[in-house]
């Protein structure tokens, strides 16, 4: 489900859940309210509430670690993209075709990333390119080698592609998420009771509407800033492709 739809459907899920709160509380008689007992509910939501906090923020802090990973991992492949075809043109015009390939498959394979394309469709195409990848290793080491010297450009060449190889794993491993959907289930389940509490225990008032308003608009913005890092190939907080773009431009030249 789209990131954007999810927060609105926990924004509608918490405010839904505040209001049938304010409506039971509506319908029970006073000695419901005395100050024991909304004392003991303010220590029950605060438990909650905290353990909310604290899940946020390491999902927070998770979200931004993997986006940070994948955005040096892809300005490393980046690097090595361009040593690799520096490296094949060391072979002169015998590897011509392979570094034109592999320009090829690099164009592929960023348009890729940056794709919206989920499901069987994006794992057909993953796999695709993997393959791909495969058969420009073979291409590799089957380079001939007219002079002595050029076995340690093709040895370097095979080890920065397993290195690029490697790069791409990461970032495949990483374009589907890494957070577990019952976790966000639980959060979004604790808001929910949270919030529930908060309109049993609040009055029924025009300024008590606007700041449960303002505070369920915040924690589906926290949850949707919790989603968006765990995607760093889509949404507003991304990965930036523009070193991969420069690599593009620089090789096969």
């Amino acid at each position: 489900m789209n990131h954007y739809v999810l927060s609105i459907v926990v924004l509608a899920l918490i405010l839904a859940s505040a209001a049938v709160g304010s409506h039971v509380r509506a319908s029970l008689a006073d000695h419901h309210f005395a100050e024991e007992s909304l004392a003991a509910m303010r220590i029950a939501v605060g438990l909650v509430a905290t353990l909310s906090a604290l899940v946020l923020s390491l999902l927070i802090s998770s979200g931004k670690s993997s986006l940070d990973l994948v955005n040096t991992a892809l300005q490393h492949n980046s690097v090595a993209m361009i040593q690799l075809d520096r490296t094949l043109s060391q072979f002169g015009p015998s590897a011509d075709g392979l570094r034109t390939d592999i320009k090829d498959d690099y164009g592929r394979w960023i348009s890729f990333l940056f794709s919206n394309k989920t499901g069987t469709t994006a794992e057909a195409e993953s796999r695709q390119i993997l393959q791909h990848t495969y058969e420009i290793q073979g291409k590799i080491f089957a380079l001939k080698t007219p002079e002595l010297g050029q076995d340690k450009f093709r040895s370097h060449a095979m080890e920065l592609w397993d290195d690029i190889f490697a790069g791409r794993w990461l970032a495949l491993e990483h374009r589907r998420g890494s957070i577990p959907t019952p976790l966000i289930v639980v959060l979004v389940g604790w808001l929910t009771v949270i919030f529930g509490i908060f309109g049993f225990s609040a009055p029924r008032t025009w300024s008590m509407c606007v700041v449960f308003s303002l505070c369920a608009l915040s924690a589906s913005t926290a949850v949707f800033v919790v989603l968006d890092l765990d995607t760093p190939f889509q949404g507003m907080v991304n990965v930036s492709k523009t070193p991969l773009l420069d690599a593009l431009r620089f090789i096969g030249g």
